[in-house]
């Protein structure tokens, strides 16, 4: 892979993928359809006119370009959309939701730290003083990940009817979610189940059931690189609405700030061999590091540092999840 020289004008750089050059090789390749991309764009670099100076893109213009690649995942990872209506100015995010009583928080290092075995748990639970900074293995219910989408934008009110026209209706509410984890330390997820509730009334009160979790089953779709698995999860009805229009109401519930779309909680069960309280294990040596005093103290954790990727299948929203995989390993 190399940067395209757009020097001299406009460049189309076209290649077959591999999923290409397979349909070319058995006569059924046809070109139906295109999608746009500008991942390699940073348009912070346009500058706005002020005063006397006028505007300028230039740097976004002369900004390189990467030639297009033969990989099936590695050209476009997020792609543009094209909206006819004129009104629509936000576009759904995922976020984490660390506003419940249950949800697991990021430490000040933004990882998730995740205890493979119950004593790993004890110590980290006295370490932060609340079990909230703690993920615990293949833990059913108590503290978990809670996930959101919506347009987190206050100028947008989360209404109902605002949910009908800026999400629904421009088919951008995420029923459905893509999450990738490395297989070589996660076996599986767990997820909140199509019967659970997350919805407020008209005082504001919330009714809240995200547990039990259940285990999700892997699908065979494309991943976005070795060693990574993909689930394909449901997520429930994200009901927290400001019925008064107040455009406060459900700010104490949810982390988005307007139209709210859907939400589900997630744990994850890492390979048995990461939980033994005593063996050491070749993976932390290859991929992490053993007998580290990372919080301070005199206690000591092997720990290998990763990252979850969660995609909306609606909106295409993205968001990733550092995970930080300890084991208690002495003093």
């Amino acid at each position: 892979m190399a940067f395209q020289d757009s020097t001299y004008g406009i460049v189309l750089d076209a290649v077959l993928t591999d999923a290409g050059r397979k349909r070319m090789a058995n006569g059924n390749f046809s070109i139906s359809k295109f999608c746009l991309g500008d991942d390699e764009i940073d348009y912070a670099l346009y500058v706005t006119a002020s005063g006397a100076d006028p505007e300028d893109d230039s740097k976004i213009m002369e900004t390189p370009i990467m030639e297009a690649f033969a990989g099936q995942n590695a050209n476009i990872n997020y792609g543009l959309q094209n909206f006819v209506r004129t009104d629509i100015l936000y576009y759904p995010t995922i976020k984490a939701n660390p506003l419940l009583n249950e949800s697991a928080v990021p430490h000040t290092d933004g990882f998730y730290y995740f205890a493979t075995n119950k004593e790993t748990m004890r110590k980290l639970d006295s370490h932060f003083g609340n079990a909230r900074y703690v993920l615990q293995n293949n833990k059913l219910d108590q503290t978990k990940m809670v996930f959101e989408s919506g347009i987190d934008n206050e100028d947008v009110s989360p209404t109902a009817l605002n949910k009908e026209r800026f999400i629904t209706n421009m088919g951008l509410y995420d029923k459905y979610y893509l999450i990738y984890c490395d297989n070589r330390f996660f076996e599986k997820i767990l997820i909140s189940r199509n019967d659970a509730i997350f919805e407020n009334d008209i005082g504001d009160n919330l009714y809240m059931n995200l547990e039990p979790l259940q285990d999700s089953i892997e699908i065979s779709l494309s991943t976005i690189g070795d060693n990574f698995s993909c689930y394909r999860v449901s997520a429930i009805n994200n009901d927290v609405l400001d019925s008064n229009y107040t455009s406060t109401a459900g700010n104490t519930y949810s982390n988005i700030s307007g139209p709210r779309s859907s939400i589900f909680a997630l744990n994850l069960k890492v390979k048995n061999e990461l939980t033994s309280d005593s063996a050491a294990d070749f993976k932390y040596t290859k991929f992490g590091q053993t007998s580290n005093a990372i919080l301070g103290g005199s206690d000591l954790y092997d720990f290998i540092d990763t990252t979850i990727y969660i995609q909306g299948l609606s909106s295409g929203a993205r968001l990733t999840v550092p995970i930080r995989v300890m084991r208690y390993a002495g003093a």
